[in-house]
């Protein structure tokens, strides 16, 4: 016989009692003559708002109160979205409150609100302060650098909530006293900066002016002979540049003429320039081939060239009885042959290495005659490489184009209608390279006679 335990039966609405049911089964019962009382409201605050109190209570001008205390003296300040761009204050604008950035990034601008020269403010940072301390108006631009969060206390809130708490000034007092001083040490840098890169231009001028002078003078060359009529300019993208001319009587009757292109620009180039044309004039006047006198130079620029530097460079001599040239090529562009008809080509000649480069380098003397009348167009590759808005090349097309619509009365008015030429075609885009230009134009000698013609 089996025997079964029975329990009593529970209720279900007990088993499945949730919530305020059970809740209410705890719960003590009201007072029958007293009205039920509401519950106190739950204080909630924004976890921006906690996020926020929690990291400028950290910082060092609310580093003597408590988290609590900054809570209660900020409660009723607002915290601004400033996108980046926003100028915040001008000079001359009033200003009621102190302006702390929570985040971003701002700058302090003295002169103008877009200058290159700007204090920079970080999150924790402040600003404004001055203004409600003296009362008068925002003497400097501050903008937005990036996307930033302010927090506005306005003075009214400042005085009477803020000063009051214990320390609270005397942490200002150190907080503009040590922006006052980091100020002052940016300032002092930028002038420092300032000084020295007027010293620096006064050096460029000066550096310009000895590279010039290094040049033969005055653009139109030899105005005293008639055998022969020459023309230059030389136009460097910066105060100083590689690019370079050279032409002057080696000997009587031997006319000699260069032109080099050195690899870079400004100070370095200039002085591996100044460098090379020394040594071609050292070599030129020993009565060397125009093949002789590139392999020594080409040996000298090797020697302690740890920086790599090399140099295009054309050099010639012109027999000015006979109309005779020989010339030598390193690596530079072919000069422009012009005739009396107006026809003109690119003179045939060996390409040959730079120099500077390889020590064994070696090079050969080619001649052409001259007919009388016959010109030449010595150029760097800043002529037919100028560059126009639409970063298109003038081209050595453009150059036979333009020189092909002669004959020419004279160097000059070549070498300017060249120069003109690529002033139409770059227009208002900056010079990305030196513009360097010769002319040479061989009138002849009287037949039987030594004296030209």
């Amino acid at each position: 016989m089996c025997c079964r335990w029975r329990r009593n039966p529970i209720p279900s609405t007990a088993m499945h009692s949730r919530g305020a049911d059970r809740r209410a089964a705890i719960r003590p019962a009201a007072d029958p003559v007293s009205p039920a009382q509401p519950e106190p409201p739950i204080e909630r605050r924004k976890p921006d708002d906690r996020r926020r109190n929690g990291f400028i209570s950290q910082l060092q001008l609310f580093s003597t109160i408590s988290y609590e205390a900054v809570e209660t003296a900020l409660a009723d300040c607002v915290t601004q979205e400033v996108p980046a761009g926003t100028v915040l204050l001008a000079p001359g604008q009033a200003n009621d409150a102190i302006h702390l950035l929570v985040s971003g990034r701002l700058r302090i601008h003295l002169d103008r609100a877009d200058s290159a020269d700007y204090i920079p403010i970080e999150a924790g940072g402040c600003f404004g302060e001055l203004s409600i301390i003296d009362g008068r108006p925002v003497s400097a631009y501050v903008v937005a650098d990036l996307h930033s969060r302010v927090l506005v206390i306005h003075e009214s809130v400042f005085w009477d909530r803020l000063i009051p708490q214990p320390g609270v000034a005397r942490n200002l007092l150190k907080v503009l006293a040590e922006r006052m001083r980091a100020n002052g040490d940016i300032i002092l840098a930028r002038m420092k900066d300032k000084l020295a890169l007027e010293l620096l231009q006064k050096e460029l001028a000066i550096a310009q002016n000895i590279q010039l002078s290094m040049l033969p003078a005055g653009s139109r060359l030899f105005p005293e002979r008639t055998e022969v009529q020459a023309y230059a300019i030389m136009e460097p993208a910066k105060d100083v540049g590689g690019d370079f001319y050279d032409a002057f009587f080696a000997a009587p009757g031997r006319l000699f003429v260069a032109v080099g292109d050195v690899a870079g620009k400004g100070i370095p180039a200039a002085l591996f320039m100044a460098r090379t044309i020394t040594q071609l004039r050292m070599e030129v006047v020993r009565g060397r081939s125009p093949s002789d006198v590139l392999e020594a130079v080409n040996r000298a620029l090797c020697e302690g060239n740890d920086a790599g530097m090399f140099v295009t460079l054309f050099c010639g001599i012109l027999e000015t009885e006979t109309g005779r040239f020989h010339f030598a090529n390193a690596g530079h562009n072919p000069p422009l042959l012009l005739g009396l008809d107006g026809k003109c080509e690119f003179l045939k000649l060996k390409k040959g290495l730079v120099a500077g480069i390889m020590e064994s380098a070696r090079y050969v003397t080619d001649t052409m005659q001259f007919a009388p009348g016959q010109s030449l167009l010595f150029y760097t590759d800043g002529v037919t490489e100028a560059i126009n808005r639409r970063n298109e090349f003038y081209t050595e097309e453009r150059l036979i184009a333009k020189t092909g619509k002669g004959p020419w009365d004279s160097p000059r008015l070549l070498v300017d209608a060249v120069r003109a030429d690529i002033a139409a075609f770059v227009q208002d885009a900056p010079q990305a390279d030196d513009i360097t230009m010769l002319a040479l134009c061989y009138r002849g000698m009287r037949p039987g006679s030594s004296r030209p013609a």
